[in-house]
């Protein structure tokens, strides 16, 4: 049985070395894995994770200092965590102490309530989405405060930013406007403003699991 400690490095989190630190004294023989990327990368889109994963075991262990190492998006932590129990391994968390094991009743309510959670969490940043649509279509004053420059302009920043808000990929967003990634950027980074939510970091990947559905 090998026992592991997965963390995401991140230069926002201050207290990181202390959570290694005590997740070492818990398990002082756990081999470390730590990525440094982005939180919203998927777990298996992360170099670290995805080599941990591939070599895990039936009966390993797993230590994490809390769910959002692996993404701050439940339904993403629900997946990952359902991937984990699948293999037979077993995750402990630190910061709030939980244990999912494999085949365990609890752990299954466990999951179910993360995924409840997940499925809230959506809705929340859909309704956030549609509020800032809304915002813009009300106070089109702050609009142009917001996005000064020639008219031209400011209809492009506007026929971008609905379909960010709609979900579509920044590529397709830049070939459907005949402008370039950065523009779009620009776009998508002042759009914060109406989007406190994370609306934006997420809804693309909404939309791409609801256009997978089976018929």
């Amino acid at each position: 049985m090998a026992k592991y400690i997965y963390s995401r490095f991140s230069p926002r989190n201050t207290e990181h070395q202390q959570q290694i630190e005590a997740l070492l004294a818990a398990e002082p023989n756990a081999e470390q894995v730590q990525d440094r990327v982005r939180g919203d990368v998927e777990p298996m889109a992360r170099e670290g994770f995805r080599h941990l994963f591939d070599k895990l075991a039936e009966g390993d262990v797993v230590w994490v200092w809390w769910l959002t190492a692996f993404s701050h998006d439940f339904n993403k932590v629900q997946a990952t965590l359902s991937a984990l129990l699948d293999k037979g391994v077993t995750l402990k968390t630190l910061s709030e102490p939980l244990t999912f094991v494999p085949g365990s009743e609890s752990s299954h309510i466990l999951l179910s309530l993360l995924s409840g959670y997940g499925n809230v969490q959506t809705r929340k940043r859909l309704l956030a989405a549609e509020h800032s649509r809304q915002a813009m279509k009300d106070n089109p004053e702050l609009w142009q405060q917001k996005f000064r420059g020639r008219p031209a302009d400011r209809g492009k920043h506007r026929e971008i930013a609905t379909l960010l808000l709609e979900g579509h990929k920044l590529q397709h967003v830049a070939d459907s406007c005949n402008v370039s990634i950065s523009t779009v950027k620009r776009v998508k980074s002042k759009l914060s403003q109406f989007d406190d939510e994370g609306a934006l970091r997420t809804r693309h990947t909404c939309k791409r699991h609801k256009d997978n559905k089976p018929s």
